[in-house]
C-alpha cells in the first residue's frame, strides 16, 4: 500500500513539475496543489476506514468485537480502536509530507496553508475511520461489511457534489480546496470530529450486547 500510495503522490508531483524549477508556472500551481492534496485525502480516508472496518486486515490486530470477549472495558477497546486509527492517519501524512512539502515549495505555495489541510485531512479520516469501526461491530459478514463501506465512501466523496454548494463543504475534496485556498475549514472539522465521536459512542453502547453475563 506504501508503494502505491506514493507512487500516485509522486507521480502527480512530477507531473506538475514546472519545466524550470527557478521559474515556476502560477497558472497551474493551484491544479497541482489540489491534486496532490485532494488525492492525499481520497487515499488516506480510504486506507484508514478499511483498516478500522476489516476490509484491510493488520498483523497483530484483532477486531473489537474479539476483544469484547476478553477481559477488556468496553472504553478501552473503543479508545484504542480510535488511537490506533490516529497513529494510522498520522502514519500516511508523513509519510507523503516530504513529497507535499517538496511539491508546494517549488510552487512557492503556503505551507500554513498545507499544515491546514494536514489537519483537516486526520480529523475527516479519524471520523470515517470511526464509522468504519462500527461497521466492523454491527455489520458480521464482510462482504456486507465491504458493500456498505464502499457505499459510505461513494456517497461521501461523490453523492456529497450533489449538495447546494453552500453545503458542498462536507466534501473531503472540496474542503481541502477551499482549505488550501485560504479558508480556515471550521465546519468541516467539527462536522467531521462530531461524527467521529458519535459512531465511537455508538459503537461503544453496540459492544454491550456482547458482555457475557
Amino acid at each position: 500500500m506504501e508503494f502505491f500510495y506514493l507512487g500516485i503522490l509522486g507521480l502527480l508531483a512530477f507531473l506538475g513539475l514546472p519545466p524550470e524549477i527557478n521559474r515556476p508556472d502560477t497558472t497551474h500551481q493551484t491544479s497541482l496543489a489540489l491534486a496532490l492534496l485532494g488525492v492525499q485525502a481520497v487515499l488516506v480516508t480510504y486506507f484508514v476506514s478499511a483498516c478500522a472496518a476489516q476490509e484491510i486486515a493488520v498483523e497483530g490486530e484483532r477486531p473489537a468485537v474479539d476483544l469484547a470477549f476478553g477481559p477488556f472495558p468496553r472504553r478501552a477497546i473503543v479508545a484504542g480502536k480510535s488511537l490506533a486509527s490516529l497513529a494510522t492517519i498520522a502514519y500516511w501524512l508523513l509519510l507523503g509530507a516530504p513529497l507535499l512539502i517538496l511539491a508546494v515549495g517549488i510552487r512557492q505555495g503556503s505551507l500554513g496553508a498545507l499544515a491546514t489541510v494536514c489537519a483537516l485531512v486526520a480529523v475527516e479520516a479519524w471520523g470515517i475511520a470511526q464509522v468504519g469501526m462500527l461497521y466492523s461491530i454491527i455489520i458480521d459478514s464482510e462482504f456486507s461489511r465491504s458493500v456498505v463501506h464502499w457505499a459510505t465512501l461513494l456517497a461521501l466523496f461523490v453523492g456529497t457534489l450533489a449538495l447546494p454548494k453552500d453545503a458542498q463543504w462536507v466534501n473531503p475534496v472540496v474542503a481541502v480546496a477551499r482549505a488550501a485556498g485560504g479558508a480556515f475549514p471550521a465546519p468541516a472539522i467539527y462536522a467531521y470530529a462530531a461524527l467521529g465521536l458519535a459512531a465511537g459512542g455508538v459503537a461503544l453502547m453496540t459492544l454491550r450486547r456482547y458482555e457475557i453475563p
